[in-house]
């Protein structure tokens, strides 16, 4: 079966509505979730199929469906990025393609560390209401998190430095050769 690439305008009509609307969700969910769950939290009743007190059955409830929605931001929004990285790397005449293929890489992990700081700020007052185990995870998370964010920097801060060595070493060579013939010629 052969897959057609669809043009950019057609995925960002189709990608850019979802992604604001799915955050507005996120948004309002978030806003219910913090009436809801305090309140689910001061009921002291164990729902008896999974054991799990009500107010962390709720709190689960919301999780899975706040993740659920954060994956669906997160691949429209790599869709787009993806696209206009590709649309950015073609843009600058003369890049050669292995060139290309780093902008799009540094783009995609800038992106990526920002998503990840962004989603931390939306989620972490979420978890923390999470009876019984809100704290521990609003304070493990922080960690993990700036644990990848400098992992992706890293990485990109990386790319772009071996790129600007390349092209000084190759200035360097061509200085060192016009002066070079230039001593040659004197002698």
């Amino acid at each position: 079966m052969t897959e057609t690439v669809k043009p950019v305008s057609h995925e960002i009509r189709e990608r850019l509505p979802r992604l604001v609307l799915d955050f507005v969700a996120i948004v309002v969910i978030l806003f219910v979730a913090y009436i809801v769950i305090p309140i689910a939290s001061a009921i002291s009743f164990n729902v008896p199929v999974i054991g799990l007190s009500v107010g962390l059955a709720v709190a689960v409830v919301f999780l899975v469906i706040l993740a659920i929605l954060a994956v669906r931001i997160l691949r429209d929004a790599a869709v787009m990025v993806h696209h206009g990285s590709h649309m950015l790397s073609r843009a600058v005449p003369g890049l050669e393609e292995h060139q290309q293929n780093l902008i799009r890489k540094v783009v995609r992990d800038f992106f990526s560390a920002v998503v990840i700081v962004i989603l931390f700020y939306l989620l972490t007052p979420f978890i923390v209401l999470m009876p019984g185990v809100g704290a521990s995870l609003a304070a493990a998370i922080p960690l993990i998190l700036a644990a990848v964010v400098v992992i992706l920097l890293y990485d990109a801060g990386r790319l772009l430095y071996d790129e600007i060595a390349k092209s000084v070493h190759k200035v360097s060579d061509k200085i060192a050769s016009m002066v070079e013939e230039s001593e040659k010629s004197k002698k």
